[in-house]
């Protein structure tokens, strides 16, 4: 195997392993969405999903040097979530859309959902100035 081909390889195992981390931190925080701190406070899922995301996704790019390695974590995020979610027939399966008894949970339910996709966002923004640093376009002769 040459060299170039063990490098695509790499990048590509790499990529797969992105996407795993970015699917078991969904998963992580789709099961903790009810959990209670301290004192009754809820919102552990949205602390780890701002900062996974946000971190994984950074150093994803920074790593691969490619806009590719931060969106694999949410790519993986975002399938996960979605199998939580949305997959079974009454509409949700680990994430609640619907509890009279405890309304806090369907709020920080919908509140991991849209801090996912901020903190997925944001490493992809900053990779993408990165990588046209790293990486110039070349010109055309």
């Amino acid at each position: 195997m040459g060299a170039g081909r063990l490098d695509a390889a790499v990048l590509i195992a790499t990529y797969l392993v992105l996407f795993a981390v970015g699917a078991l931190m969904a998963t992580v925080a789709a099961f903790l969405v009810p959990q209670r701190l301290a004192g009754g406070v809820e919102g552990l899922s949205v602390l780890i999903v701002l900062l996974g995301n946000g971190g994984v996704g950074w150093l994803g790019g920074w790593g691969t040097r490619t806009a590719a390695g931060a969106v694999m974590p949410a790519f993986g995020w975002f399938v996960a979530m979605v199998a939580v979610s949305f997959v079974a027939p009454g509409g949700d399966v680990v994430i609640p859309g619907r509890l009279p008894a405890d309304p806090g949970v369907v709020k920080v339910g919908a509140a991991t959902w849209l801090a996912g996709l901020v903190a997925a966002v944001v490493p992809i923004a900053l990779t993408g100035r990165y990588t046209m640093r790293v990486n110039p376009p070349k010109e055309l002769s």
